[in-house]
């Protein structure tokens, strides 16, 4: 396994863009804002090929912030953005540099939100996700299952082809599956920068 090419196992909030993304008014330091992680409408191409997808960007997200007032009207991402997730943070003071936590249970929801992609981009996100969960231990790796057959169908013209993980949340009897497509260290570095830039500082 490459859970060791991931070298830091927090998931750190960033300082916030300043502004509201509702009212654009600036978001003063020590009030409550929220954060939005947002999916931009994706451009051309077969979202259900592998191939088509391998060398395209990582994935269209972006992260909005929104005073404590537009969100409680109910001003947040609308059509064509898709909110992903979503959490309550504050507005640190820039001269501390604070960094604040995102809860181990945003993750998870936005890990599980992903289990049904099927976007070569989306499907890179999941598996560095799952290895930052695993760091975490919010994920146990439990062995290799056989991939579908629609999804070898779909994969087949990848090398080496991609392992299905059988994997288990932490207190759960349940079971996930997670796909590995062998992603290289620099793929998973790529990976990691992108998600670090929506939400961390570093990851």
């Amino acid at each position: 396994m490459t859970t060791g090419l991931l070298q830091n196992q927090t998931w750190d909030v960033g300082r916030t863009a300043g502004l509201c993304s509702a009212c654009s008014m600036t978001l003063t330091p020590g009030t409550t804002c929220w954060a939005a992680l947002v999916e931009l409408p994706k451009s051309g191409g077969s979202a259900n090929t592998a191939d088509a997808n391998k060398d395209k960007p990582i994935s269209p997200w972006q992260r909005l912030d929104f005073c404590q007032a537009c969100w409680s009207a109910g001003k947040r991402p609308a059509p064509p953005l898709d909110m992903f997730s979503f959490w309550k943070t504050i507005t640190p003071e820039p001269e501390k540099k604070r960094r604040i936590f995102v809860d181990d249970s945003v993750l998870m929801d936005l890990f599980n939100r992903l289990v049904d992609r099927t976007d070569m981009t989306d499907i890179r996100f999941r598996f560095v996700l799952a290895l930052l969960l695993m760091r975490k231990k919010l994920l146990k790796y439990e062995g290799i299952e056989t991939l579908p057959t629609d999804m070898a169908e779909r994969f087949k013209e990848l090398t080496p082809q991609p392992e299905l993980w059988k994997m288990f949340p932490r207190q759960s009897d349940f079971s996930v599956m997670v796909v590995n497509p062998h992603l290289t260290p620099e793929q998973i570095s790529q990976v990691s920068e992108q998600l670090s830039t929506i939400l961390a500082e570093e990851v």
